[in-house]
């Protein structure tokens, strides 16, 4: 059975094949950038997904050959509301909707999981790549920041020395660094990743699918340490410091006018 996602039809493909549900990212003239509206269609597409008992498991990927997923778009900045950061949460309803998707989900990276696509990549419960895969988190560079759960499984993925090089640097991160740090699975090559990850869902789809579902609920929990209410307001603050600066501004100024941005601190 195979179906498009209703209102976004250009931007996301919604297959069943047996029981894996296959969602891909349909915009490759845009590098698979994420919109609101392509976030509103995987929201909806996992959340069928989820309540479908015929489905036991789910595969994500890009279409096309370059990215994965490129983050959000930053034409769409407008339409992620008024509140500075706005784009960041949608992604974080996504990223969180991911993880908490009782059914596995697999991701073929087929090209660059970057920013937004990243986050997503690693919200994913496996990942298998190609040796052009890369990964990266750029905030740096455009004077943004992360959602505090995006860059907690950030952490959680790649450990913090690796974490803080990524958000640092802003550089990305090749194929055989990612799998060196567990971020990949496996590296196959490019003309196989799809079939190798569809293989692999197969296999998981073949397994008991509450003891799946439990055994990632209590990963999940015993990987996630507590804050307290003083942490979340100090993380609070600076995220309105961020997304509140000038910076900001400049960061999509600079990438609109194809120049390097003029970063002040403010």
């Amino acid at each position: 059975m195979s179906a498009r996602a209703a209102g976004a039809a250009e931007e996301l493909v919604v297959e069943r094949r047996g029981r894996v549900l296959e969602l891909t990212i349909n915009r490759p003239d845009r590098r698979n950038a994420l919109t609101p509206s392509l976030i509103g269609a995987l929201t909806g597409a996992l959340t069928a997904g989820a309540a479908d008992p015929e489905v036991r498991a789910v595969l994500l990927t890009g279409q096309g050959r370059k990215a994965f997923c490129a983050g959000f778009d930053l034409g769409h900045f407008d339409d992620a509301g008024a509140a500075p950061g706005g784009e960041r949460d949608l992604v974080d309803g996504l990223a969180t909707t991911l993880r908490a998707q009782p059914l596995p989900v697999i991701a073929a990276v087929n090209g660059a999981a970057v920013g937004a696509g990243c986050d997503l990549a690693i919200a994913c419960d496996l990942r298998i790549g190609h040796p052009g895969t890369r990964f990266g988190m750029p905030t740096a560079k455009l004077g943004f920041l992360y959602g505090t759960r995006g860059i907690e499984r950030l952490l959680h993925t790649v450990g913090l020395p690796l974490a803080k090089e990524m958000l640092l640097t802003g550089s990305l991160l090749p194929a055989p660094r990612a799998l060196q740090c567990g971020l990949l699975s496996a590296v196959v090559p490019e003309e196989d990743l799809l079939s190798v990850a569809r293989d692999e869902a197969d296999v998981i789809a073949e397994n008991a699918p509450l003891s799946m579902s439990a055994s990632k609920r209590i990963v999940d929990v015993l990987a996630t340490a507590a804050l307290t209410e003083q942490d979340h307001a100090e993380i609070v603050a600076l995220q309105d410091q961020v997304w509140r600066s000038q910076d900001v501004v400049e960061g999509q100024r600079a990438h609109r006018e194809r120049r390097p941005p003029i970063f002040t601190g403010r």
